[in-house]
C-alpha cells in the first residue's frame, strides 16, 4: 500500500533559526532600523542569537550596520 506523503494532518518541516531571520527582517523592515537589543525586544529573540543571525545577514549583504542600529541594505542581494 502506497503512503500518501501529501497527508493533511501532517505538520511541515519548518526550519527556526529561518523564521527567527525573516522575523528580524521583518522588524527592521518596520522600524527602519533598530539596535540589537530593540529587535530582541520586539521580536522575543534571545539577544545573542539576534547577534548571530544579524552578522549572518551583514555578510551575506542584507543588512547594513549604523553605529549602533541594523536596518535593511538599500540594494538587497536577491535574486534578479
Amino acid at each position: 500500500m502506497a503512503t500518501d506523503h501529501t497527508h493533511k494532518d501532517s505538520a511541515p518541516t519548518l526550519i527556526g533559526s529561518v523564521q527567527r531571520a525573516l522575523r528580524l527582517v521583518e522588524a527592521m523592515y518596520a522600524e527602519g532600523g533598530a539596535t540589537a537589543k530593540r529587535l530582541s525586544r520586539i521580536t522575543g529573540i534571545p539577544l545573542p542569537t539576534v547577534y548571530h543571525l544579524l552578522r549572518t545577514l551583514s555578510h551575506e549583504g542584507y543588512v547594513l550596520r549604523e553605529g549602533g542600529s541594523f536596518r535593511l541594505s538599500d540594494h538587497l542581494p536577491l535574486a534578479s
